[in-house]
């Protein structure tokens, strides 16, 4: 069966590129490769999964409004002293114990409530069981004070408080995603309870500034201590919430937005002043490019900052991201956050490419819109990264582990590109109207999402039914392989587009897929949507083809593709094999029978893995337990013996 091509034709409505396309050349310098970004900007390395409330179901029957956090921390000593104050609505009846997370490590000296000392208990890990003297009414709005200290743990959760020194200097900083803010403070700590608002007032010595969310709003002597009071407005998640505590340099800037003009505020350390504050000097043309794309800053009536920390990459807290440097990658991926993960949270750690995925995705952006000369770059190592390997889904199965909640291949690259993917299925204009309708959702916005509320608004926006795509490339592991046979007779060119999937997961990818030829001076780029392996397409050209390119400006995930002219394959015997190099499966085809095949190594000896027959003409071999080196695929066909060489990786 034949199908009409449409020819693919994109056109960007939007103002910024002109705007802003190579005005920034000097940020070049500043390029940090997808790999050593994501693993920088990944989270702190919590030993073990610790959900909010272990065994304690009813632990979430109240909504937390508000929290006063006063602490008093010396960055010369890794200890906290501090006293929380909770203001919350019970959403149950016979509410009369409410319950926090907090780290055994930390002893909680008293509980006041209305003015009087009530009990309290530590049932069981890592939670603080408080009893109140009487019942709460549901809905009324009531409060209690935590007051603690101690020494955070390092065991369990060695990133959440940190103690350590720059040039000499101490510093004391926090990191609490995803598990860690109980390490350092009582709180409520899941994915379902944003607290309205929050002060945070911190006393330190008086040498060192104190840098938190939201506006510093007074600062007061006592002594040889200054009292730092930080006030935000906004809804917040738990772990969003943050100090940094040193020497600071400042320096701040404003940026003319859609909304008005916001005041950025920058931390730094001293010592890094200078070479700083160059790099910082990025962050207004982002702050535009994102205002643009994706809707207002969502903090326009406080501020964003960075603080720098001590930590190898950044985290994005909540208008005062914590920066290990300044790279403009780093500083476009944390800026990304302040809609992405944090105006609109995730709502489970499986989800959390609703975070980081949007965040890297943005990153790329900053790439093809303000550092062109590196957009190419970051297409290819992103793809390379991903297809490395034959598994995985960007849903995260398994939130026990930290190292795959963050796992930089799958959460954020894998994730980045099947919203890079959505913006070729859906075109750019619809792509980004349904991305700023999920923004603006009364619903969502400062609030939770899952992955199905952002496909709602994809669906609603494009008229399209995502479902299978999701299946396929969210839920999904893997990533398909094309093998394109093309011939031209006269004006017509046929195309038959086979495909191979990486995992058995998914059996076939249906997607629309880019096929760039040229010939005689002349070229276009050809969009057949693809439904299933061996179809076949016809173009009229006004030229003849010398030349065939699949996907060129690398819109899907793919790898191992192959395009050949069906005489070459009439005259050469083709051979595919792919990936090449292999870690796991190998898949050999051929688009002929294949009568036999054989697998020898480097020095000729026959040997026998594991493999089945797909087709007659494709079989998949397991190298998985192979020894790296050389090897050679020997196939039989009615046209003789075709052989090739495979290298195995570690």
């Amino acid at each position: 069966m034949h199908k009409k091509p449409f020819i693919h034709v994109f056109h960007f409505s939007f103002l910024f590129i002109v705007l802003f396309c190579g005005s920034f050349t000097f940020a070049q310098s500043n390029f940090l490769p997808l790999e050593a970004l994501s693993q920088q900007e990944a989270k702190t390395a919590f030993g073990i999964h610790s959900p909010s409330f272990k065994g304690v179901p009813e632990a979430v029957h109240y909504d937390l409004k508000y929290h006063r956090l006063e602490w008093e921390i010396n960055p010369e000593v890794r200890y906290i002293t501090g006293k929380v104050t909770s203001y919350f609505e019970p959403v149950v009846t016979n509410f009369s114990t409410i319950f926090f997370d907090l780290s055994d490590s930390l002893t909680v000296d008293s509980v006041m409530y209305h003015g009087a000392a009530v009990p309290f208990s530590r049932p069981g890990q890592d939670v603080l069981q408080i009893n109140l003297p009487a019942v709460v009414t549901s809905g009324t709005l009531d409060s209690i004070s935590v007051l603690y200290q101690g020494t955070p743990d390092q065991t369990n959760h060695p990133g959440a408080f940190v103690q350590s020194s720059h040039n000499g200097d101490a510093i004391i900083w926090t990191l609490s995603e995803p598990y860690g803010a109980k390490n350092w403070w009582p709180c409520k700590q899941d994915l379902n309870d944003k607290i309205d608002s929050i002060d945070v007032l911190v006393t330190t010595p008086k040498k060192y500034k104190v840098a938190s969310q939201g506006l510093l709003v007074n600062t007061i002597e006592n002594g040889n201590d200054k009292t730092y009071h930080w006030k935000h407005r906004y809804p917040i998640a738990a772990y969003l919430i943050s100090v940094a505590i040193t020497n600071y340099a400042e320096f701040s800037q404003s940026v003319n937005l859609s909304q008005g003009t916001l005041p950025v505020l920058h931390y730094i350390y001293p010592e890094d002043s200078l070479n700083s504050y160059s790099k910082l000097l990025f962050t207004p043309s982002v702050m535009i490019m994102f205002d643009t794309l994706f809707g207002p800053y969502p903090f326009m009536n406080e501020k964003y900052g960075h603080a720098q920390f001590g930590w190898g990459g950044g985290m994005e807290h909540q208008t005062m991201s914590s920066m290990y440097h300044f790279d403009s990658p780093l500083i476009a991926h944390e800026l990304a956050h302040q809609w992405f993960g944090n105006k609109i949270t995730c709502n489970s750690w499986t989800q959390i490419w609703l975070n980081e995925g949007f965040a890297t995705y943005a990153t790329g952006l900053t790439y093809q819109h303000l550092i062109p000369n590196w957009w190419k770059a970051w297409r290819e190592t992103t793809l390379q990264h991903i297809v490395s390997l034959p598994d995985g889904s960007v849903y995260c199965e398994d939130t026990t582990s930290v190292n795959r909640i963050f796992d930089s291949r799958l959460t954020y690259k894998k994730g980045a590109y099947l919203l890079r993917m959505l913006e070729w299925k859906l075109g750019a204009n619809t792509f980004y109207q349904g991305i700023r309708n999920y923004l603006n959702d009364n619903s969502l916005s400062y609030n939770y999402a899952t992955t199905q509320q952002l496909i709602d608004h994809l669906e609603l926006q494009s008229g399209l039914d995502l479902t299978e795509f999701f299946n396929d490339w969210y839920y999904g592991e893997g990533y398909p392989s094309y093998q394109l046979h093309w011939e031209q007779n006269a004006s017509v060119a046929d195309f038959t587009v086979y495909q191979t999937t990486s995992h058995p997961s998914v059996d076939f990818y249906e997607m629309p897929i880019p096929i760039y030829v040229k010939g005689q001076g002349m070229d276009t780029t050809l969009v057949f949507d693809h439904t299933y392996s061996g179809e076949s397409f016809a173009a009229n050209l006004p030229f003849t083809i010398d030349s065939v390119f699949f996907d060129p400006e690398l819109w899907l995930i793919s790898g191992n593709n192959n395009m050949v002219s069906v005489s070459e394959i009439e005259n050469n015997r083709v051979l595919y094999c792919y990936p090449n190099p292999v870690n796991h499966l190998l898949t050999v085809y051929m688009p002929v029978k294949m009568e036999n095949l054989q697998i020898y190594d480097v020095i000729g000896n026959k040997i026998a893995p594991s493999y089945h027959w797909v087709s007659q003409d494709q079989v998949k071999i397991d190298f998985s337990k192979m020894s790296p080196g050389i090897y050679v695929i020997e196939v039989t066909t009615s046209k003789g013996i075709i052989r090739k060489k495979i290298n195995k990786n570690n």
